[in-house]
């Protein structure tokens, strides 16, 4: 298992935590401009697109047919691409309410912990199932991984860059 990938997720979903610690309570639900999603949002996506994490890592899967970190960088070159705007599948958009910021802290810490101590045993090379409409169906584990990564680096930006623009 790829040590340094899986530190890298421990390190990014910190850092989530730690901006959403940092912010103002009256903060975290302040659209700070037109089109865009709040930091408390934005943390909620990660929640989103994190829950069942741990579970998908620790499911025996089939193994690949190919090198488990063949779309790894690509991956890397697509999410931390900040010029490039994306949208989000329906199934992970936050829902447009009032968030808590303690229950954003603690669903982000929940899902770090979890998934953190599954991948001490996680076989990588494996294609997990996914649903069909999920854009990331047939992914390894390893490049579902680094995905979770840059993911979560990419929307921690986002949270920095709305909590200045505050």
């Amino acid at each position: 298992m790829d040590k340094n990938i899986a530190t890298e997720l421990d390190k990014a979903m910190q850092e989530t935590i730690s901006l959403i610690s940092s912010a103002n309570e009256s903060d975290i639900n302040k659209v700070p401009f037109k089109g865009s999603w709040t930091a408390a949002q934005t943390a909620r996506h990660l929640i989103k697109a994190g829950n069942g994490m741990a579970e998908m890592f620790s499911t025996e899967a089939p193994k690949a047919n190919r090198e488990a970190d063949e779309k790894a960088s690509e991956l890397k070159e697509m999410l931390l691409d900040f010029d490039l705007k994306m949208n989000s599948p329906d199934f992970i958009v936050p829902e447009d309410k009032q968030y808590n910021k303690k229950e954003l802290i603690t669903g982000t810490e929940s899902i770090r912990s979890q998934t953190v101590e599954v991948l001490r045993n996680a076989q990588l090379d494996e294609i997990p199932e996914t649903e069909d409409d999920n854009p990331l169906k047939g992914y390894t584990k390893l490049e579902l991984l680094h995905f979770a990564v840059y993911h979560t680096q990419r929307h921690n930006r986002q949270i920095r860059n709305i909590l200045n623009a505050l």
